[in-house]
């Protein structure tokens, strides 16, 4: 999957995260990994509780 955005402001807090973005862009992508993880363990708990009526553990 792949997410773009692009924005724009004149605001002052923006362009300090603009500044801050090579730093903060480690930690979301970490983040968005840990998510993606966690979304594919529970779909697979869904399904298993689908297909089988039981819940793992």
């Amino acid at each position: 999957m792949i997410e773009a955005v692009l924005a724009a402001s004149e605001r002052p807090g923006f362009a300090l995260a603009h500044r801050a973005a090579p730093l903060l862009r480690p930690l979301m992508r970490t983040a968005a990994a840990r998510l993606w993880r966690d979304d594919m363990a529970y779909a697979e708990r869904r399904w298993l509780l689908r297909s089988t009526g039981r819940f793992p553990g």
